[in-house]
């Protein structure tokens, strides 16, 4: 695992399958994603790398409800941490609807490079769990968080109902979640990309509501997989676009 300060007090952590943000304030700490249920230690261990602690995290902010990024959410919910994600995700959180890839889309595409590497990894990782939590809350898009750094919501439906990307406007940085990722460990390039197709609940929405991230004002890109990206959002949107 990677850990590295791309802007003041927002925190990268990069591991071979998917990423997530500490994001430190004070005395203050907040996740952006969580990983994998079998990547808790490693969750804990980020947030010490940022030079916090587990138990100053008030909250973990979700693009969007996989398993590869709310691993640690029953955990940290049942400590009292705050979970917010889009208001369209809030079902599929209190386990009521699914939208992900099942078994049977991993084992039809078995055959081709990469892919059963990989479901082998995420399978010891926990993958075919479905975390869910009681209580989780809605966030609005456009309105700034009341958590450390104070990311603003932006909805980009498509990868799930409720993707959220997160932007902070003064460090002119965009966590993109799934929706625009820079790699993925079934890609065989880096660069801003689209992950792969059967991992969207509704594809030609995504790319429907990408422009809207592009609009941003933003040149540091984070995304769920792959590595920090530094350029304009909207060449980042582009180049997704094409893939």
């Amino acid at each position: 695992m990677e850990v590295t300060e791309v802007a003041d007090g927002i925190w990268f952590a990069r591991t071979e399958v998917v990423n997530w943000v500490v994001l430190v304030e004070g005395d203050r700490a907040a996740l952006i994603d969580c990983g994998y249920p079998g990547q808790a230690a490693l969750v804990e261990e980020s947030v010490r790398r940022a030079g916090s602690t587990m138990d100053r995290v008030e909250a973990l902010v979700l693009t969007h409800n996989h398993v590869d990024h709310t691993g640690s959410m029953p955990a940290l919910a049942a400590r009292g941490v705050r979970v917010l994600a889009g208001a369209d995700e809030l079902p599929m959180l209190r386990g009521e609807r699914i939208e992900s890839a099942t078994t049977r889309d991993v084992l039809v595409r078995a055959w081709r490079p990469r892919v059963l590497r990989w479901a082998l990894t995420i399978a010891r990782l926990g993958g075919s769990q479905h975390p869910r939590i009681d209580r989780p809350e809605a966030v609005r898009p456009g309105e700034p968080l009341h958590v450390a750094r104070s990311p603003v919501p932006i909805s980009l439906p498509g990868h799930t109902s409720g993707h959220t990307a997160f932007h902070f406007p003064a460090q002119r940085v965009v966590v993109t979640g799934d929706a625009l990722v820079t790699g993925h460990s079934l890609s065989s390039v880096e660069g801003p990309q689209a992950i792969d197709g059967f991992f969207h609940h509704d594809t030609a929405r995504l790319r429907a509501t990408l422009p809207e991230l592009a609009r941003l004002d933003a040149d540091l890109v984070l995304p769920g997989h792959g590595p920090v990206a530094h350029l304009p959002i909207a060449r980042a949107v582009a180049e997704a676009l094409d893939t």
